[in-house]
């Protein structure tokens, strides 16, 4: 049989949580960020909670959403617990941070509330532990002590679950109570919302894995893109240099040829006012020099660019 329990809660974007037993010992102080389903993963570890327990009012969204989930009542006070109620209430609990503190300090209330109820059960010695702690349960589910002994009557006399065997010798399987049967719909309840939980965490994943992929293919789009932009450039840049190159070699040859053969006639003599035909060559070789300088400083240049950027 699961251990039946009363789970104070402190929601938040970190839950406190504090779980107590039927008899008002403490169980569990926990703390954790990982929201609501964390949170019921936490309770259903220790027991099934027969009460849900909370230190504001009204009842916040998400306390009673985690009641709903475990088909249970909640407990509240009629208005908000002051910090020095909490501290006194919990003074002694090892509780790590505030909240659970006062998870702790409500859950503590709740236990006080109905604590004559669950005494009173404790004091009929007739009962074993176990239908002790299952009237304990019914009674802080909302039953009526009366309704409650009925259901445990009802519960002991259902035939066992290998069923019974009739005359004919064949198996018949067991009927069950309607206690039971709203045990187990419960269960079915949980399960399913558990599965509804996993589905949506399972979704979020894949949402994000196919950002991560669309920005992992755009990525690989634009280094392809950029690599077919160097490729271009490196071969222009190429071509420009070997057209400078043999612009250099062919005005080199034509100087070296000129040097070689002798003059034919004596160059003119030029007339006042106007420049000599060696200056005017000299002036159209500096020129063509400065186009070469002009154009090895750009390349020069665009180097120097291309390695920075690469840096």
């Amino acid at each position: 049989m699961r251990k039946h329990i009363i789970a104070g809660i402190d929601p938040g974007s970190t839950f406190g949580i504090a779980i107590l037993d039927l008899s008002g010992r403490s169980i569990a102080l926990k703390s954790t960020s990982g929201g609501m389903g964390e949170a019921v993963r936490i309770i259903e570890s220790f027991g099934t909670p027969s009460m849900i327990a909370t230190d504001v009012a009204p009842v916040p969204q998400t306390v009673q959403k985690i009641a709903s989930y475990f088909s249970c009542r909640v407990f509240s006070p009629w208005q908000n617990l002051r910090e020095e109620e909490k501290r006194a209430i919990a003074r002694g609990a090892p509780a790590a941070n505030s909240h659970e503190r006062d998870a702790y300090a409500c859950a503590v209330l709740a236990y006080r509330h109905h604590a004559n109820r669950l005494r009173s059960i404790d004091a009929l010695s007739e009962l074993s532990e176990e239908e002790k702690s299952r009237l304990k349960h019914l009674i802080l589910r909302g039953y009526r002590l009366k309704d409650a002994f009925i259901s445990l009557e009802e519960k002991e006399k259902a035939p066992s679950p290998q069923g019974q065997k009739p005359a004919d010798g064949k198996a018949h399987p067991a009927r069950l109570s309607a206690e039971e049967l709203k045990e187990r719909a419960v269960f079915l309840a949980r399960e399913n919302a558990n599965l509804r939980m996993l589905v949506k965490r399972l979704e979020a994943e894949k949402e994000e894995l196919s950002r991560r992929l669309s920005a992992l293919q755009n990525e690989y789009r634009r280094s392809l893109m950029m690599d077919s932009e160097l490729r271009r450039l490196k071969f222009r840049l190429r071509q420009a240099l070997e057209r400078i190159s043999g612009r250099h070699g062919s005005k080199r040859e034509q100087q070296e040829g000129r040097k070689a053969s002798p003059p034919s006639q004596p160059a003119p003599q030029a007339s006042e006012g106007q420049p000599s035909l060696r200056s005017r060559a000299q002036s159209s070789l500096n020129e063509s020099v400065e186009r070469e300088l002009d154009i090895e400083r750009i390349v020069m240049e665009y180097r120097r660019a291309r390695d920075g950027s690469k840096r």
